[in-house]
């Protein structure tokens, strides 16, 4: 009987055990379906958050190319350096060109000017988010080039787990001013040409009276019979220097003065022979002989006498600064016919140095001079004076042969 009852103990205990082992299979298989389940959802949560991962690379990678396009067709220069590592870290096509520097190589932090590398060493140093600007100018090409640099630090978080803190990369912004600083500096230059301009008429009035006063007087001493033949050298001698004197002042006030002359019918060759015989004390005073060969008669043009007598004058004194004593100016005047009408053509040809090719281009720009001291107005007041009276002048010279400049007016 204990035998059959053990027996029955031992099949009640197998039995529940295979109901635990059931209950336990049970349970991993839904513990399994769970986990199975996790795994998918996870698995799904990853796939998307892939997608977006590369999606969003995507789109960064998108806008870093347009940046890019963005800067490299700005129309300024931006540049990106950290002047503590003394390294380029970006240079856009405008700021190569502005600062001309290499298209095919990496800027090194040396390749830029000194005094814009003082300026981001400086000037930058000590804002903080902030702008600073400043203007520099270096050589370029031969020439001066302009710069506004606008200045901004930004800071960038490092890898903090090393402490190593911050760092501070600097934006460089480059706008070329040249063009804006040299209309600046010729406004500058205009308005102290237009100062002394005004500044030398008001003189030129003030000295034009007395010096009329001058030759007047002279004259009457030269007509003097009592004078000695040296006393009569010397009174030529003030002539000379007074007419001279004279030439200077009426250039000075007839180059300032824009108005259209008045003209009306004059016979040039009195004009011409008048005119020369005024400046022979010029001649006389400077050892050069002075020769007229006048064939114009009658003919007469539209002129104002006081206009034309400057013009000869101004003529025969830049011949006289250019012939040394011993030497020859030769005035010739004649009446050429064309086929729209008759001209005058007065000549006025030295023995001087000539003109230098390079300078020859430029002998009636006003201001030029290859003298020291001389105003350089003459020749151009010349130009203007002819002009109004719808003629030409000319000028031809082979350097060391001396010069011929030529007059051609309208006969009336």
């Amino acid at each position: 009987m204990n035998a059959i009852a053990e027996s029955v103990t031992t099949r009640g205990g197998l039995a529940d055990a295979f109901q635990d082992f059931i209950g336990a299979a049970n349970r991993l298989e839904h513990s399994h379906r769970n986990l199975h389940e996790e795994v998918a959802r996870l698995r799904a949560q990853l796939e998307e958050q892939n997608r977006a991962l590369a999606s969003s690379a995507a789109e960064n990678e998108r806008m870093r190319v347009l940046l890019r396009q963005i800067l490299d067709a700005l129309p300024c220069g931006v540049a990106v350096v950290d002047s503590e590592g003394r390294e380029v870290l970006f240079v856009n096509p405008e700021a190569r060109r502005l600062l001309a520097l290499s298209t095919d190589k990496a800027i090194e932090w040396s390749d830029f000017p000194e005094r814009m590398r003082s300026i981001v060493d400086g000037s930058c140093s000590g804002i903080t988010g902030g702008i600073d600007e400043q203007e520099f100018c270096f050589s370029q090409n031969g020439g001066k080039r302009w710069l506004n640099v606008r200045c901004s630090v930004m800071r960038k978080p490092r890898n903090e787990a090393v402490g190593l803190g911050v760092s501070s990369s600097k934006i460089l912004i480059l706008g070329d001013t040249t063009t804006r600083k040299e209309a600046e500096q010729e406004r500058e230059a205009s308005r102290r040409v237009v100062a002394l301009a005004e500044m030398a008429t008001v003189l030129a009035h003030e000295i034009r009276n007395p010096l009329g006063s001058l030759e007047l007087l002279t004259g009457l001493l030269a007509g003097d019979s009592g004078l000695s033949v040296g006393s009569k050298e010397y009174i030529q001698h003030l002539q000379a220097g007074v007419r001279s004197l004279s030439a200077t002042v009426n250039n000075v006030l007839r180059f300032q003065n824009l108005d259209d002359p008045y003209l009306v019918p004059t016979a040039l060759a009195v004009v011409l022979r008048n005119c020369l015989a005024f400046v022979s004390p010029l001649a006389t005073q400077s050892g050069v002989r002075l020769d007229l060969h006048e064939s114009l008669g009658e003919a007469e043009i539209a002129a104002d006498a006081a206009g034309i007598q400057q013009v000869i004058l101004n003529l025969t004194c830049n011949a006289l600064r250019h012939t040394p004593a011993g030497g020859a100016i030769t005035v010739l005047a004649i009446v050429e016919s064309f086929a729209n009408g008759k001209v005058a053509v007065i000549e006025f040809t030295d023995t001087g140095c000539g003109i230098a090719p390079g300078d020859l281009i430029r002998i009636f720009e006003p201001g030029f001079s290859t003298i020291n001291q001389s105003p350089g107005l003459g020749l151009a007041v010349c130009q203007r004076i002819v002009e109004q009276h719808g003629g030409t002048i000319s000028a031809r010279s082979v350097q060391g042969e001396g010069a011929t400049f030529r007059l051609e007016f309208p006969i009336l």
